[in-house]
C-alpha cells in the first residue's frame, strides 16, 4: 500500500539504539512512505550490551532487495556506537579495518546512493557512571585549556591545567587522548573513502565542543584533506551528532524526489544569532546555515516565496535560572513574543520552530508565549528543543521539510482524483498511506513537545531531585532504582502529556483529503495511552510511544 509508484527502500545503520537514532528516523520515513531497513535490534547493543559491528557488516552484505540508498553511521561500523567511540575499547587498527566494508558495499549496491556520517570527538568523556560523572567537567576544562596554552600561548592558564592534571586520574586522560587520535584517523579515512566514491555524501558532525579545543586543529586538518581529495562538494563539517541520521535521510529523499525546499530564517534576536550556543564552536547563524545545506535545502533569496519559515529562538546569555523572575524574565518573554508574532505574520501552516535558547530542553518563556500565540501547536511543521543547538536545528529541519513533502503528496492525491478515475482498491491504499503519514507526523510532533518540553524542562528535574534525595541513586546508572524511577516518570509525564493533548491537539483538524463533495477532514481524537521507558536506565533520554485516535470526518471545513 504505497503512495509512490514503487516502494522506496533505504538501508539505515544508526549511531546506536536510542530513540533519537532508531525511532525518530523511522517516523520520518513513514511520513513520506519510504521503508527504512535496519539491522536486527540485538546487533545494535544498548547501554548494557555492546553492539556487534562485525555482524552488522555481514548483515549489510546480505541480499536486501532493491535499495535506493544506504545511510551509515561510521561510529557504529568502526567502534560499535557513539559511547564506545569515546574509549579505547576498539584499537585503531581494528576500527580502520572494519571500514573495508564500505568498498564491499559499493560493489553490492553499485547503483545506489551511499551516505555516511561520523562524529568528531567531543571535548570530554562519557558521564555514564558516578566516577566518570565526577570527572566530566574537569576533562572538558582540561581539553580546552591545554589547547589554549599550547596553541594560543595563554600561559596564564598553565597553573589551572596543572591543577586539573592532579585531579583527573592519568588513565582517564591517556584513554581520552588516544581515542581522540584514533577517531581523527578514522575521519581522515572516510574522507578518502568518499574520494574513492565508496561514499557519495559524508557528514562529519562536531559533537559537544566549544570555541577552543583540540577539535579546532582536527577540523582544519580534515578540511585540508577534503580539499586535497577534491571532495568539497560532497563532505560537510558542522555541529551535531544524534540528528545526523535524520538529516541524511531527509537529504536523500529531497535529492531522490528532485526537491530543494527553500527556507526563510527568523531569529528572535539578531544579536542572539551571533552568539555561540552551549556545546558548540561557532555562532548559531552559521550552525543554521550549515544544517539548511546539509538537509538538502537552500536559504530563500525571497523570503515571501520561501517554502518554509524556520523560527529560531536564539541562545540566551547565562543560565535558565537567570530568567525565572524579574526584569530578565520579562525581557525574555518580549523577545520570544516578537519572534512568534513575526513567524505568524510570515507564514500559513509552514512553520518550523527550533528552540536553542538553552541546552537540554525547551525554554519556559517560549512555551508560555507559544501557547498564547496565534500559532496552533498542532499546525507546526516541526518543533525541537533537545540536547544541543545542532541537534534541535537539524532534527527540526529534517522533520519540517519532510512534512512539507508529505503535504505535497496529499495535494497530488487530491489532484489525481480530479484528473483520473482511481479504482476503489487503489484509492483505499493511497488513503491508508496518507493516514499513516499523518499518524507518523503527529506522533513525532507531539512527542517532541512531550519530550523536549514536558520531560526535559519539567518532569526530569523534579524526578531527578527525588531519585537522588529519596532513593539515593545515581542518575547516570539507575541500577536497582530503575523500575521505580521509570514509574515516577511515567506517572508524571503521562498526566502532563494528557493535558497537553487535550488543550492543543484533541479535536484538531490536521489535513483535508479529497475535493468537492468527497472532501473529508482528518481530525485527532482521544489520546488513549502514553507509554514511557527509560531505555538506557538513566535520566538523560526517554522513549515515548503514543496511542491516539484519528477520525476521517466527511465534509471538511
Amino acid at each position: 500500500m504505497s503512495l509512490r509508484h514503487r516502494a522506496h527502500r533505504v538501508i539505515y545503520v544508526p549511531l546506536d539504539d536510542r530513540p533519537c537514532n532508531a525511532r525518530f528516523p523511522r517516523l520520518l520515513a513513514r511520513m513520506v512512505d519510504f521503508e527504512l531497513v535496519m539491522p536486527p535490534r540485538e546487533l545494535l547493543g544498548d547501554a548494557q550490551n555492546a553492539a556487534q559491528p562485525a555482524r552488522i557488516a555481514e548483515w549489510l552484505a546480505e541480499p536486501h532487495g532493491r535499495i535506493d540508498c544506504a545511510i551509515l553511521s561510521i561510529d557504529m561500523l568502526a567502534y560499535g556506537g557513539l559511547v564506545l567511540s569515546r574509549t579505547m575499547a576498539v584499537p585503531g587498527d581494528t576500527a580502520l579495518n572494519r571500514l573495508d566494508v564500505l568498498a564491499r558495499l559499493r560493489e553490492v549496491y553499485a547503483e545506489s546512493a551511499i551516505y555516511a556520517f561520523n562524529v568528531i570527538m567531543r571535548l570530554s568523556i562519557t558521564a555514564n557512571s558516578p566516577q566518570t560523572g565526577q570527572y566530566w567537567e574537569a576533562m572538558r576544562q582540561y581539553s580546552e585549556l591545554v589547547w589554549r596554552v599550547n596553541r594560543r600561548g595563554e600561559d596564564e592558564l598553565a597553573p589551572r591545567v596543572a591543577e586539573l592534571e592532579q585531579q583527573i586520574p592519568p588513565e582517564i586522560i591517556s584513554d581520552y587522548r588516544t581515542a581522540r587520535e584514533r577517531n581523527h584517523w578514522v575521519n581522515l579515512r572516510v574522507i578518502d573513502e568518499t574520494a574513492a566514491h565508496n561514499i557519495d555524501f559524508l557528514a562529519l558532525t562536531q559533537e559537544d565542543a566549544a570555541q577552543f579545543g583540540p577539535h579546532i586543529d582536527e577540523q582544519e586538518r580534515l578540511r585540508d584533506r577534503i580539499a586535497s581529495r577534491n571532495v568539497e562538494d560532497r563532505v560537510m563539517i558542522y555541529p551535531g551528532a544524534d540528528e545526523a541520521g535524520m538529516t541524511l535521510l531527509a537529504r536523500f529523499i529531497h535529492r531522490h524526489m528532485l526537491r530543494t525546499p527553500t527556507v526563510r530564517v527568523l531569529y528572535s534576536s539578531e544579536e542572539g544569532a551571533e552568539r555561540t550556543a552551549t556545546f558548540e564552536d561557532r555562532p548559531v547563524r552559521e550552525t543554521v546555515e550549515a544544517h539548511v545545506s546539509a538537509v538538502g535545502a537552500e536559504l530563500a533569496d525571497d523570503g515571501d516565496a520561501a517554502d518554509i519559515v524556520l523560527a529560531v529562538s536564539t541562545p540566551a546569555e547565562g543560565r535558565r535560572d537567570d530568567y525565572v523572575r524579574g526584569a530578565a524574565r520579562d525581557r525574555r518573554r518580549r523577545e520570544v513574543r516578537g519572534l512568534l508574532e513575526a513567524a505568524a505574520d510570515a507564514t500559513d501552516r509552514r512553520l518550523v520552530l527550533a528552540d536553542v535558547a538553552f541546552p537540554n530542553g525547551a525554554d519556559e518563556a517560549l512555551m508560555r508565549e507559544l501557547r498564547h500565540s496565534q500559532i496552533p501547536l498542532h499546525s507546526l511543521l516541526s518543533f525541537a528543543a533537545w540536547n544541543t543547538a545542532g541537534n534541535s536545528i537539524g532534527s527540526a529541519l529534517a522533520h519540517g521539510t519532510l512534512r512539507l513533502l508529505a503535504l505535497q503528496d496529499k495535494g497530488a492525491f487530491d489532484l489525481a482524483q480530479l484528473l483520473a478515475d482511481i479504482p476503489p482498491m487503489r484509492y483505499l491504499e493511497l488513503l491508508n498511506s496518507l493516514i499513516d503519514s499523518e499518524r507518523a507526523h503527529v506522533e513525532f510532533l507531539f512527542g517532541r513537545f512531550t519530550d523536549d518540553w514536558l520531560y526535559q524542562s519539567r518532569v526530569r528535574p523534579q524526578v531527578t531531585e527525588r531519585v537522588v534525595r529519596l532513593l539515593e541513586a545515581s542518575t547516570f546508572d539507575l541500577a536497582t532504582s530503575y523500575r521505580q524511577t521509570e514509574r515516577m516518570v511515567a506517572q508524571e509525564l503521562g498526566a502532563a502529556a494528557s493535558d497537553l493533548w487535550t488543550d492543543h491537539f484533541l479535536a484538531q483538524e490536521m489535513v483535508q483529503i479529497g475535493v468537492d463533495q468527497s472532501r473529508s477532514s482528518l481530525v485527532l481524537d482521544a489520546l488513549e495511552e502514553t507509554r514511557v521507558r527509560l531505555p538506557w536506565r538513566r535520566m538523560f533520554e526517554v522513549d515515548l510511544d503514543f496511542t491516539f485516535g484519528m477520525e476521517l470526518v466527511p465534509g471538511g471545513e
